[in-house]
């Protein structure tokens, strides 16, 4: 795995899905480190001389595979001023990021089922690990809420694994508006124990939960009352 190193960045795409909500294509200086699926980047809007400190910088998930070296992919959510300015970014703009960092890890031994467990752009570490190389032997069943239909913005990446990964299915969940195939209402812990014991059952299933912090707190004690061993819950929360 790359130690984490400082690149100067230019936006190569920008793709706006809504008012609040973007996700940015990043090409680097140089060839970026490798990563494992569910670490995360610093990225800097202001100028930086790296003889200097660091400026003020926000923390991402990294949406791309591990495999894809040349840019970096990050889905970003209006929560405040600094991401706020983010929504303004354009094709082009230079930018800093320092990567990798993170120890939520995705994955799994054969003969595992990974629940993978997102809300919003929480799914960014889980996109990162399905557009990647399939892991054979491992039943991987995502579990990705939104709250309208129009968030829901992987579906693509999400259907081509359906097609790669030998053991893989995803349900959407959609609190406001409806959309066909999908579940109304917000994600529950109900629904991925289900998941769970529908593939190989509780005793081998490992539960990772990306999202808002009361999501992961309704996950994390819900699993718990449902005997899942705390060694089987791994978090990536969000600040």
């Amino acid at each position: 795995m790359g130690q984490p190193v400082r690149l100067r960045a230019r936006i190569e795409r920008a793709i706006a899905h809504d008012e609040d909500l973007r996700t940015f294509v990043i090409g680097t200086e140089r060839r970026i480190p490798r990563f494992r699926p569910g670490q995360f980047l610093h990225l800097a809007i202001d100028p930086h001389d790296p003889s200097t400190h660091w400026p003020e910088s926000r923390v991402f998930s990294i949406a791309s595979p591990p495999q894809e070296r040349t840019t970096v992919t990050i889905t970003v959510s209006r929560v405040g001023e600094f991401t706020g300015r983010m929504m303004s970014l354009k094709e082009g703009d230079e930018v800093w990021i320092k990567l990798p960092y993170g120890e939520f890890m995705v994955g799994g031994e054969p003969g595992d089922t990974v629940v993978l467990v997102a809300g919003g752009t929480g799914v960014s570490p889980f996109v990162s690990y399905l557009a990647g190389m399939p892991q054979e032997g491992i039943a991987v069943r995502l579990l990705y809420g939104v709250r309208r239909p129009n968030l829901l913005i992987w579906e693509r990446v999400l259907n081509d694994a359906c097609k790669r990964w030998e053991d893989f299915s995803w349900t959407p969940f959609v609190e406001q508006g409806e959309l066909p195939g999908s579940v109304p209402g917000r994600l529950t812990v109900a629904a991925a124990l289900r998941q769970a014991g529908q593939a190989t059952g509780l005793d081998r299933s490992t539960f990772y939960l990306a999202g808002p912090p009361a999501m992961i707190r309704v996950f994390e004690s819900g699993l718990t009352e449902h005997g899942i061993d705390a060694a089987r819950i791994r978090v990536d929360a969000w600040s």
